[in-house]
């Protein structure tokens, strides 16, 4: 069955029956008798799908923990409150005190903060490492248990070739771990390409709707215990609405993904025509180094993009006279979103990044046409 086909059956019930499952919320789960309780408990071990507590998910839940896992490619799927939750719970799954962790110095800056402020905390010593190195042996160390990447880079979209570099991982016996947010399972699926472990804030593209927070983490292998272990003991998981919504969400990934990409794609050729923009960072567009790549491991892009203007170029006061973008955080919903970034300020490595004041502008799903009359305009005033 095709990919498009599975987005609009995930969590079918037999029929006659609701198109979505239903919303179920629930802590406690009731038994009849001493047995039935036992036999729930006992199948939970190794069917994660059993309805026995609200802890650990009810009917959407499930449902929606099977799709990711399919749409990912993996074995298993854990549901987090947060993508920032599922990112901190994913790395502390496989690293503890003692341990050695690897991480790509162009990873998401709320990753980065986790990995500085509480993994040492924990005993565990953390490096970073440039975006195209695909041998790390220079940072390895006998206590390097664990690998942190993201592709493309966030803010900046560098391009990984991660196929090369999970060759020396799996050669190394260490777990890779992938933020695939960006990707989002439909455009780039990080464990088909050697990954252990993807992870998704699905507060982005899978609800789609700037509405629900929520992260997702897949695992394939021997990955998927250590996740099962650390998640049922740190008692994560996602509230029934959420989970509902960002199924419903995933019902229309394909689509939206579409034109987020047809919108962005214009929008960054206008951007690359105007006098005041220095360069444009899109992982898709002719002349970015790792197009390359990203054409050979990817299915196209999504509707994030980054421009670099002129030294001197009034920024803000540009942003502020923007109608149709507005100011915020995140990204990945029907809006159109921008905000100013400075990729270089925590990064350990020097980058051959464009001079001048950054912004990262998520294109939303609005007519391709009125936003860039709203950006002309905002140009010309």
């Amino acid at each position: 069955m095709r990919r498009e086909t599975k987005l609009m059956h995930y969590g079918r019930q037999p029929l006659p029956g609701p198109a979505n499952p239903p919303v179920v919320r629930a802590s406690t789960i009731l038994h009849d008798t001493v047995k039935s309780y036992r036999d729930t408990k006992a199948r939970r071990e190794s069917d994660d799908s059993v309805l026995s507590y609200g802890r650990r998910g009810t009917t959407p839940a499930h449902a929606l923990m099977a799709a990711i896992a399919d749409l990912e490619s993996g074995d298993a799927c854990y549901l987090f409150p947060t993508g920032v939750a599922a990112l901190a719970g994913t790395i502390s799954a496989y690293v503890g005190a003692g341990d050695h962790l690897l991480v790509v110095d162009t990873v998401f800056p709320a990753t980065r903060s986790f990995c500085d402020a509480v993994l040492p905390r924990n005993g565990v010593a953390v490096d970073y490492f440039p975006w195209n190195a695909t041998d790390l042996s220079d940072w390895l160390r006998p206590e390097t248990r664990a690998v942190v990447v993201e592709a493309p880079g966030s803010q900046t979209f560098e391009v990984m070739d991660l196929p090369k570099l999970t060759v020396w991982t799996r050669a190394s016996g260490l777990t890779v771990i992938a933020d695939n947010t960006y990707g989002s399972g439909w455009l780039y699926r990080p464990l088909e390409l050697g990954c252990d472990v993807s992870v998704i804030a699905g507060t982005k593209y899978l609800g789609g709707h700037a509405d629900v927070m929520m992260g997702a983490a897949t695992a394939r292998g021997d990955a998927v215990a250590p996740l099962r272990r650390a998640v049922l003991a740190n008692g994560q998981t996602l509230a029934p609405d959420e989970a509902y919504a960002t199924l419903r969400g995933m019902r229309t990934l394909n689509l939206r993904l579409e034109r987020h990409q047809q919108n962005a794609l214009a929008v960054a050729q206008r951007f690359a025509a105007r006098p005041e923009v220095s360069a444009v960072l899109h992982p898709a567009l002719p002349g970015h180094p790792g197009a390359p790549i990203w054409q050979r491991d990817s299915s196209g892009s999504n509707g994030l993009l980054s421009v670099a203007f002129k030294q001197g170029f009034a920024l803000e006061s540009f942003l502020d006279r923007l109608r149709l973008f507005a100011i915020g955080s995140s990204w990945g919903g029907f809006e159109s979103l921008a905000m100013t970034i400075d990729p270089a300020a925590s990064r350990r490595f020097k980058y051959d990044l464009p001079p001048g004041p950054m912004a990262r502008f998520h294109i939303g799903l609005e007519h391709v046409d009125d936003l860039i009359d709203d950006l002309d305009a905002a140009f010309d005033s």
